[in-house]
């Protein structure tokens, strides 16, 4: 691969051309400037507990935390979540259980928000991943978190998000072949842990996945559309085909042909 410019990787680019391949035309392939994502209150209280998590794991005072989220909250372009909603009151809720969490973690060292890539030339590619958190346990033992605060997260989506995690972390702080970590997505709303136990070995297959799957999304010419239900989040809806004439059309079109292939001519029985 060498002189051939690697191809960047992210748990988002991933998951879009899995879930789309128009859409992933449209954010990676396209070069059409991205839309202003619309910002929900949901998507505030996320935002701002992430925030607040790692203000507290920086310095390790729930307060530094609590003030972070307050200020965040209070922003005129974040009121749909502010003061007297029932947002707010989620997002402090939220941030309660995360300094239980904070407290309940025993660690040597610990790092907030490790957003760094790690190029792989023998496979053509660089992959970017992002931790929210990073606990060093004990000798060759470690940790690494992703903060949740939605209603439910999709099982095998958060797994491949940790694997990717898990591949960053022990190339940054270049761990040892012996080393374990594990991969946590911790639930702030729900208080639920999903947690994977990882070693070398498993970051190594991570990475022979990737590469095949680069391969894939290099060769894809077609992209062709997958409208569905993730089509009300998507900030290209208005610019897709696709997305507009399954909204106006649903399953009416078969409908319609099932209506002509049930007629009564169609399926004439003389009766003696």
């Amino acid at each position: 691969m060498s002189g051939e410019e690697l191809f960047r990787l992210t748990h988002s680019k991933l998951e879009t051309f899995r879930r789309c391949r128009k859409q992933y035309w449209f954010a990676y392939v396209s070069g059409l400037p991205w839309p202003r994502p619309e910002e929900t209150p949901a998507g505030i209280v996320g935002t701002g507990v992430h925030r607040a998590m790692a203000r507290l794991c920086e310095t390790g005072d729930p307060g530094d935390g609590a003030a972070e989220l307050d200020v965040y909250l209070r922003m005129p372009e974040h009121a749909a979540a502010g003061p007297g909603t029932a947002w707010w009151e989620l997002a402090f809720a939220a941030y309660g259980r995360g300094v239980e969490a904070h407290r309940s973690i025993l660690s040597e060292a610990r790092w907030a928000e490790l957003d760094s890539w790690a190029p792989a030339k023998r496979l053509g590619i660089t992959v970017q991943s992002k931790a929210d958190r990073v606990d060093r346990l004990g000798p060759g033992r470690w940790q690494v978190i992703d903060w949740k605060t939605g209603r439910f997260d999709l099982d095998e989506v958060v797994d491949r998000q940790l694997d990717l995690a898990h591949v960053i972390v022990r190339v940054v702080r270049q761990l040892p072949r012996e080393a374990t970590v594990r991969a946590v997505a911790w639930n702030l709303r729900t208080g639920e842990q999903r947690v994977r136990e990882l070693t070398r070995e498993d970051a190594a297959r991570t990475m022979d996945y990737l590469g095949r799957m680069a391969a894939v999304m290099r060769a894809e010419s077609e992209f062709l559309a997958t409208p569905g239900v993730h089509c009300g989040f998507c900030a290209w809806r208005s610019r897709c085909e696709a997305a507009a004439q399954l909204e106006q059309e649903g399953l009416d079109v078969l409908a319609e042909e099932a209506e002509e292939l049930s007629a009564p001519d169609d399926f004439a029985i003389e009766w003696d």
